[in-house]
């Protein structure tokens, strides 16, 4: 058997070389790209924790802030609550003053008021009289305040106190100015 060689020897270790450098070139190419990411990522990632460290000490440099922001809200909303207070307190005693004030111009000398209480926007009144025609002038003449609305008689029933008969009544409506 006849063996023909037709390419030089040497040619054939030069091109071995060629791809040999060729390839230790591209890995160390492709090692030096990879590296250049790798640096960039781990750069941005220890910036990122220090900002987010920088982030949690402001979170808690701030906190003392909240919390003295918290507590006077807390405070306003206290004082606001005791402003309406003294706001509706206000509105009663104009109020209050105004119905004893009416009261006294239209009690006539037979009727006695032994309690008027007052919730919210309801009344009741009890008082003593001599006569029927006295409690059935005094429901009228409430009727004809303007703040008093529905002004009913709840009942009327005989009595004796201190050895006198008297004429217990209960009158009851709604208020409102």
């Amino acid at each position: 058997m006849i063996r023909i060689n037709l390419l030089p020897a040497k040619a054939k270790k030069d091109l071995f070389k060629y791809d040999l450098y060729m390839f230790f070139f591209l890995m160390f190419l492709a090692l030096l790209v990879f590296g250049g990411f790798y640096y960039y990522n781990m750069s941005e990632i220890s910036k990122s924790k220090t900002m987010i460290e920088n982030t949690k000490k402001e979170i808690q440099n701030l906190q003392q802030i909240y919390k003295e922001y918290l507590a006077m809200e807390q405070e306003k909303k206290e004082i606001q609550r005791r402003i309406k207070a003294i706001d509706s307190i206000k509105e009663g005693r104009a109020l209050s003053a105004r119905i004893l004030y009416d009261l006294s111009g239209i009690i006539k000398d037979n009727v006695w008021i032994k309690s008027f209480k007052k919730t919210e926007d309801k009344f009741e009144l009890e008082g003593r009289s001599l006569e029927n025609e006295s409690i059935s002038m005094l429901v009228e003449a409430l009727s004809k305040v303007p703040y008093m609305r529905n002004v009913e008689l709840k009942g009327v029933e005989d009595t004796t106190e201190e050895g006198v008969v008297l004429k217990k009544f209960v009158i009851y409506g709604d208020m409102s100015l």
